[in-house]
């Protein structure tokens, strides 16, 4: 497969995670991952396509440069954070003032083009990078 191929299905993979987590609020984020979060942590894994697929160029491309490190580690950081945001607004409903106002925020559209944009560029930088 081609270089341009595997950055175009990886940018795919940033689109279709980015829509099923689409809301105009964090509040609206955050009960799309409850839903996920709700039926199984695995169900939640499975909805980061962007995540499964870096894993995926990871192993069968044999990386483990720089860039699919800050790839992965902050697609990781990314779903932790969720999880344990789920877990303290949803289990444990511990809300305080400050997560409430950060659950009524408005999300600016450009923010949802972050991981389409970023995501596919790191994955390029890592096929191409070559080690000295």
């Amino acid at each position: 497969m081609e270089l341009w191929h595997l950055v175009a299905l990886s940018f795919v993979a940033e689109i279709v995670e980015t829509s099923w987590q689409y809301a105009p609020s964090m509040q609206g984020v955050m009960e799309k991952v409850w839903r996920l979060y709700r039926r199984s942590v695995f169900w939640l894994l499975a909805g980061h396509t962007g995540y499964l697929y870096i894993l995926y160029l990871s192993l069968r491309y044999d990386l483990l440069n720089w860039p699919i490190i800050v790839a992965i580690a902050l697609k990781t950081l990314d779903i932790f954070t969720k999880i344990e945001m789920v877990r303290k607004i949803y289990v444990r409903r511990e809300t305080d003032p400050v997560t409430e106002e950060m659950l009524g925020m408005r999300m600016p559209p450009w923010l949802w083009l972050i991981g389409p944009l970023t995501y596919p560029w790191l994955v390029w930088l890592a096929l191409t990078h070559t080690s000295v």
